[in-house]
């Protein structure tokens, strides 16, 4: 079976036939005290995590004020769907111009996390729509960082338990495809794996884009340091809090275009 992820990689024009995505999340409770205090069976079960996954030592007492159980908890919860929240997500198309690529920029940001879903799943749906709409069907294809493992999933376990304050009940139809999608078939591109070239070496995305020395508006922050910077600066500073972290993914995103761009051309 040939490989159809990296027949569309190295085709030309596939990348303007593709959505760029990158979804920013940040706690949802941004000390282990605050998740006790307002959700106590995701504090229990996080305490179960920490114990059994990264072999926590909890006394009984004061669990909350443990340094160390809230340390395990901000570096290691914000990859967990279940406790964190969207907050930024950037999505971006190409089109060609005079012989030239251009770059289309979209970025939603909230603090509220079902302004932003509703406004992506939004997107989603029209291109859903519109795919199975056309004859044959045509869907762009979804690119990103480690959208297999994390975007995606965290996109759906999101709707899931923000849908019933939404207008739109339903999953995309572009993302329960993307779900019956193997890894090296058409459709979702994920430079994760890419990056990979059937070896099975799991570098940053930082680390790709210095060795390509690509160029960046800011460092990506690892997702704790952003939820971090998050919960430090949104009473204070909302505006530029927000901008920053959408900053952050718009970054990302264009540092995808950039990887995926210098990939075609080999």
């Amino acid at each position: 079976m040939a490989n159809q992820l990296f027949e569309d990689v190295f085709n030309k024009s596939v990348v303007y036939q593709t959505l760029f995505f990158n979804i920013k999340p940040v706690l949802v409770y941004p000390t282990l005290e605050a998740l006790e205090k307002e959700n106590k069976p995701l504090f229990e079960r996080w305490k179960y995590i920490s114990e059994s996954k990264y072999g926590a030592k909890i006394s009984p007492a004061n669990l909350s004020a443990s340094v160390s159980f809230d340390m395990i908890y901000q570096d290691n919860a914000p990859y967990y769907p279940e406790y964190t929240k969207i907050v930024a997500i950037t999505y971006a198309t190409l089109y060609a111009e005079n012989g030239n690529m251009k770059r289309s920029f979209k970025k939603i940001v909230s603090a509220d996390e079902q302004i932003v879903l509703t406004n992506f799943i939004e997107v989603l749906h029209v291109l859903s729509s519109e795919g199975t709409k056309s004859s044959p069907n045509y869907f762009p294809a979804l690119c990103g960082y480690n959208i297999i493992s994390h975007e995606i999933p965290l996109l759906i376990k999101r709707f899931m338990v923000n849908r019933a304050q939404m207008d739109k009940k339903a999953l995309p139809y572009i993302l329960k495809r993307a779900l019956s999608i193997k890894p090296w078939e058409s459709g979702v591109m994920d430079v994760a794996n890419v990056w990979k070239f059937n070896g099975y070496d799991n570098p940053t995305l930082m680390l790709i884009c210095d060795f390509l020395g690509l160029k960046k508006t800011v460092d990506l922050l690892p997702l704790p340091e952003l939820s971090q910077y998050y919960w430090n600066n949104i009473e204070t500073k909302p505006e530029e809090t927000l901008e920053f972290v959408a900053l952050q993914s718009t970054t990302q995103t264009n540092l995808v275009i950039q990887i995926m761009n210098e990939l075609r051309q080999l």
